[in-house]
């Protein structure tokens, strides 16, 4: 069955793939990250592309990918006054995507690519047309048990409305946001299996200038963000909403839970790869 979540891979990349074993680099396709409105952190430094890794075990059939559970339920009860709480830090440091259809890679295989950043436009490029692997293995994909990471309602002064944080999602002065974000499935290079000699070859060819803007590809996070508005109004017990106050306001929904998907990506650079201990 085919995995909906994942950015189809073009046949030349399966090709290439399956029967080369030299890593060349090359000209591949672009992707931005951390575009758009910022919150308060400065993530223009290819150097800041941690994010936590998260345990996993799950197969890839779970149910991580179901609709919301709540989107079709509405109720009439006066829920509480919504507290806005602000995200994990460990997320809010994470490398996001901000234009990942553009990508004809499955998402699944990007780890272990070798991609560049260009400094001039901020975006990067991959450099590799298959993942640098030992013994030419895939990354391990795996769903993410438990990977709730925030569940609150935000309003308009939120330091994080409309951010890429969110993708993009935002609320006006007259409206709340409900937010569930939870990890959904993660593919990742495990230690063991990163191929350090050969990312040495390739380091040591390139210009000594340039290697700090080479980074290697850990990890690709997908994460779900679940999301419902409110906007102010008033408290009707004949109406079949959902209502909630905030600020000595009322605000109500009939709509039902929207689905948006992020994907962030972990990075190591070559120099630190290369130079870690054995």
């Amino acid at each position: 069955m085919k995995r909906p979540y994942l950015i189809l891979i073009p046949a030349f990349f399966i090709l290439y793939s399956c029967h080369h074993d030299v890593v060349q680099l090359v000209d591949g396709p672009k992707f931005s990250v951390n575009k758009g409105k910022k919150e308060v952190i400065d993530f223009s430094d290819p150097t800041n592309a941690g994010a936590s890794s998260v345990g996993v075990t799950a197969a890839l059939n779970g149910p991580a990918f179901a609709a919301p559970a709540s989107a079709a339920g509405f109720g009439r009860k006066l829920e509480p006054e919504p507290a806005t709480e602000d995200l994990p830090r460990s997320y809010k440091t994470r490398k996001f995507l901000t234009n990942a259809s553009d990508l004809a890679y499955d998402l699944f295989v990007i780890p272990g690519n070798i991609v560049k950043y260009n400094p001039g436009d901020t975006s990067y490029e991959f450099k590799t047309l298959k993942a640098i692997i030992k013994g030419n293995k895939e990354p391990v994909a795996t769903t993410v048990n438990d990977g709730i990471l925030y569940s609150a309602k935000i309003n308009s002064n939120t330091s994080f409305n409309g951010s890429y944080l969110i993708g993009g999602l935002s609320c006006s002065k007259d409206e709340i946001m409900e937010l569930n974000i939870q990890d959904a499935a993660k593919s990742s290079v495990p230690d063991s299996l990163i191929d350090v000699d050969q990312i040495k070859r390739i380091a040591e060819s390139l210009p000594a200038d340039q290697r700090k803007n080479y980074f290697y590809v850990k990890s690709v996070t997908l994460t779900l963000i679940d999301n419902r508005k409110y906007a102010e109004g008033k408290f009707d017990a004949s109406i079949n909403s959902c209502f909630v106050t905030a600020g000595g306001k009322t605000y109500t929904s009939n709509e039902k839970f929207q689905r948006e998907k992020t994907i962030s990506v972990f990075l190591v650079s070559l120099d630190n790869l290369i130079s870690a201990p054995n």
